[in-house]
């Protein structure tokens, strides 16, 4: 592979202009080319950075000898720019979550990678957020027991279906919906949590009230071969303070993990896990050592509960907790792929003790699960997921 990636971005909106920024920024990577339907955004981006603009990604791919393709169009168009990508020889593809929105185009992309050997990274942001890698190390180092039961839940501002895209919001929002615009990083956040534990079975709900477009909320428990369970939902028609709303809780035997990273009204970004008195002997400095040298910053504290009316709760004897901004960004996932991308590694030294970087394979995990959720909502049966 290159020493500075050659790389051409496809799909100009938030994200694509965030990998612009984010590219141009790095020191091994050149933006070649840029490409959007819209003529004149891609215009305008290229001309700012001197790169070659296109309104047509198979024009681009043709023309550019690119070690690096972006695909960042909208949930329902990552097909065909993928495909493309992966057909002109492109040796490495970013693309944003989810892999597809449909079970067959999932199918369709991960057996094109497979059969041409692309390095094929899927941008799934919160496995690099600091509060979700305090998370993973946690539940993988055992330090609340096996965990049995959780709750996610992901909400939109109703402005992101109504306005997000402009004059196109309605017809971008259908072609997703909360199921893969916000289920996508749910499925793969639990996935990559709990790992080896994987989904087999899914109960879902939907509603179709408000929004006429786009369902306004999918409602889902999902049931892993670990035993454990959990609820995830997410919703699109929140008249609320924030944009997006982030709450994540975990129930281990030994203990709980309690976070929210999106926080809405009457709450504060936070973060905490709780041991209770079996963890007495704990030696939390080795943990906060250990989360340090991968940049997540935590403390160590020790909390009692006040007697209330005549009973005495079990005292929170140990925790490890945050409160406040982690930083976090949606482009944090991309510094390590690039760098497994330049050493021709799935595992870089930037990315150690982090589980694997997601790739097509975490993709098609992710789009058959969040079929599934939709086929039960249709169905009002619980549905298997295929293996």
């Amino acid at each position: 592979m290159a020493t500075k990636l050659k790389a051409g971005i496809i799909g100009l909106g938030i994200l694509g202009r965030q990998y612009i920024d984010l590219f141009t920024r790095h020191a091994a990577v050149e933006v070649a080319a840029v490409c959007d339907v819209r003529r004149a955004v891609a215009d305008e981006a290229a001309a700012a950075i001197n790169a070659a603009a296109y309104d047509n990604a198979h024009a681009m791919l043709t023309e550019q000898t690119l070690d690096l393709a972006v695909i960042a169009t909208p949930d329902h168009l990552h097909v065909a720019p993928s495909l493309a990508a992966i057909e002109a020889g492109v040796p490495a593809v970013i693309q944003e979550k989810p892999l597809a929105t449909t079970l067959a185009d999932a199918e369709t992309l991960y057996n094109a990678v497979e059969q041409r050997g692309t390095r094929f990274f899927i941008n799934y942001a919160n496995r690099a957020m600091p509060l979700d890698l305090a998370a993973y190390y946690v539940v993988q180092q055992g330090l609340i027991g096996k965990p049995v039961y959780a709750e996610c839940r992901l909400d939109d501002n109703i402005s992101v279906p109504t306005g997000l895209w402009g004059e196109r919001s309605a017809e971008f929002s259908a072609g997703s919906s909360t199921a893969h615009f916000l289920l996508s990083h749910v499925v793969d956040l639990m996935h990559w949590l709990f790992a080896p534990a994987r989904v087999v079975e899914v109960f879902a709900i939907r509603q179709d009230v408000v929004l006429g477009h786009t369902p306004d909320l999918y409602d889902a428990y999902l049931l892993f071969d670990s035993g454990l369970k959990v609820r995830c939902k997410a919703e699109w028609i929140r008249y609320m303070d924030e944009i997006v709303e982030f709450y994540t809780s975990i129930s281990g035997e030994r203990g709980t993990l309690i976070y929210n990273k999106r926080p809405g009204f009457g709450t504060r970004e936070s973060w905490r896990a709780n041991f209770g008195d079996a963890a007495a002997g704990m030696d939390l400095q080795r943990h906060l050592d250990a989360l340090g040298s991968q940049g997540v910053y935590l403390r160590a504290a020790r909390h009692y509960r006040p007697q209330s009316g005549g009973y005495y709760a079990p005292s929170v004897a140990l925790s490890l907790e945050h409160d406040g901004p982690d930083g976090a960004t949606g482009m944090m996932l991309v510094e390590p792929m690039l760098d497994a991308i330049l050493g021709d590694t799935l595992q870089p030294s930037s990315w150690v003790d982090r589980g694997p970087l997601p790739t097509h394979v975490d993709g098609l995990r992710q789009v058959r699960v969040v079929h599934a959720i939709e086929e039960s909502a249709k169905s009002g049966q619980p549905v298997a997921v295929s293996a």
